[in-house]
């Protein structure tokens, strides 16, 4: 087992959010004039959907750093660089509930990015206990998923706005691998290789915040976190996002949001411990069913 940090440091996450955050509700209210006129077709209010769905992506630069062994590549190698990955990967993602009854629903989210790459070194990198000289012909691989899933309760609901809290589970997956090939005689050998995995739930509390400016436009804000240690594992992970949303019809929508996602985990076993860091900030775009 080889001691390893995987992290994503996106553009550096200051008061980007918070304003944009505040953008979307302005842009919000400069469409309730004609949002008014038109909101006895087609829209819905606190409690009345039963199905929710939501699809689309988020567009995010990447650039991603390693830890092995206590060396940390992060901090001085960009591996986008180092490895040849693309630095601005789409991450799609599905999300949705079912509303259960009024007050309750039970959430569901996915979303994964596959990411390989190959390269002719520049510079020695060591990762694990191999050394890949300059001028080897490296491959790595670069696979994540998450999977959200919690019960959310509708504390507050009136006709305009509903807050929920609730508990959850995230579920993560992590692969990644790195090697070095040699072709001698037509004949491709493997010439150095380093791997590790990592998959588990994680709780979280969730809240949520949502207002009809009218039946058809929709204003959210959301956010989760856990901050514990339960037996081998500890960590934390911090998710926060607003978003807009606009019903054409009774079914279909369209949503537009910034999310900030973080996830910062260590697992013990024995004398060696894994350690996963990743994280992303951006906007997304998505097409809405509800019914």
């Amino acid at each position: 087992m080889i001691k390893i940090s995987l992290r994503q440091h996106y553009k550096k996450f200051t008061g980007k959010g918070i304003v944009l955050s505040v953008s979307l509700f302005l842009m919000a209210s400069l469409f309730i004039l004609q949002g008014t006129a038109m909101a006895s077709e087609g829209g819905w209010g606190p409690g009345q959907d039963s199905w929710k769905f939501a699809v689309g992506g988020f567009f995010p630069a990447i650039d991603t750093g390693i830890r092995v062994n206590g060396v940390d590549l992060g901090d001085d190698i960009d591996i986008e660089d180092s490895l040849g990955y693309n630095d601005d990967d789409t991450i799609w993602r599905l999300d949705g509930y079912w509303r259960f009854f009024k007050r309750h629903r039970l959430s569901f989210g996915f979303h994964q990015f596959n990411r390989d790459a190959q390269v002719t070194l520049e510079e020695e990198l060591e990762i694990g206990d191999e050394i890949f000289d300059i001028g080897a012909a490296v491959r790595s691989e670069l696979n994540m998923s998450f999977i959200p899933i919690d019960y959310k309760y509708s504390y507050f609901q009136n006709e305009k706005w509903e807050l929920s809290a609730g508990l959850g589970v995230y579920w993560v997956d992590l692969e990644f691998s790195v090697g070095a090939y040699l072709r001698i005689d037509d004949e491709e050998i493997v010439d150095g290789f380093e791997s590790t995995d990592f998959g588990g739930p994680l709780p979280y509390i969730v809240l949520g915040f949502e207002y009809y400016i009218t039946p058809k436009w929709l204003a959210i804000v959301k956010a989760g976190y856990f901050d514990l240690e339960v037996g081998d594992i500890g960590g934390s992970l911090g998710n926060i996002g607003a978003q807009l949303e606009y019903q054409f019809t009774k079914t279909f929508g369209l949503g537009l949001g910034y999310d900030y996602f973080r996830i910062d985990v260590t697992i013990e076993d024995g004398d060696l411990s894994s350690d996963l860091l990743y994280q992303y900030h951006g906007i997304q775009a998505y097409g809405i069913l509800r019914f």
